[in-house]
């Protein structure tokens, strides 16, 4: 059990679900960033990330009187992050692969030498474009693991499955990819 002295972020839960909006503000400024680029790793849509992470604040608050820190913050949130993106899944049956032309001048802003930045982007959006193939029961292990940085501890917790699955899961993400993008490795 975590107690919010050992996590910060289970003591400013704590203080939203009694009705603190800057702790609330704290919590969306501290993972709102992390949130959208989970998202936007699993749909590859930019505007879609944002809707959902939009979402999973709004699930956030209206859960705070149900939180309990036995936990990791970051561990339950991330289960929500889960939820909805699982949830989108669902709704929408495939995704939608149009690049947003505002993330892609993101992206190439600063950008000094325009060959190598094309390069970076077409091996970045086949990245991208494997990553969404994957099925499901890989694609959520590895960006966790990954690209969110969580331990293979909490990616099992927040999947709701044991140590071993995730290991498993996230090895055959691994071969996937390099099997599919061998020719960029």
């Amino acid at each position: 059990m975590t107690g919010h002295d050992e996590d910060p972020d289970a003591g400013l839960m704590l203080r939203v679900a009694k009705g603190d909006r800057r702790a609330f503000e704290s919590l969306v400024g501290k993972y709102q960033k992390a949130i959208i680029n989970t998202a936007f790793r699993y749909t590859g849509n930019p505007s879609v990330a944002e809707e959902l992470a939009q979402d999973v604040f709004v699930r956030l608050y209206r859960a705070a009187s149900k939180y309990r820190p036995e936990a990791r913050f970051t561990t339950w949130l991330f289960t929500i992050v889960r939820n909805v993106c699982v949830n989108y899944r669902s709704r929408e049956g495939k995704y939608d692969s149009r690049m947003d032309t505002e993330f892609e001048r993101e992206i190439a802003a600063g950008q000094e030498d325009p060959q190598a930045h094309l390069i970076r982007t077409e091996r970045n959006l086949r990245i991208r474009s494997a990553v969404k193939r994957l099925p499901e029961s890989l694609r959520m292990p590895l960006i966790l693991h990954q690209f969110e940085h969580m331990s293979y501890e909490q990616v099992a917790e927040i999947l709701e499955t044991s140590l071993a699955a995730v290991k498993v899961r996230i090895h055959r993400a691994r071969v996937a990819l390099a099997d599919e993008l061998k020719d960029l490795l």
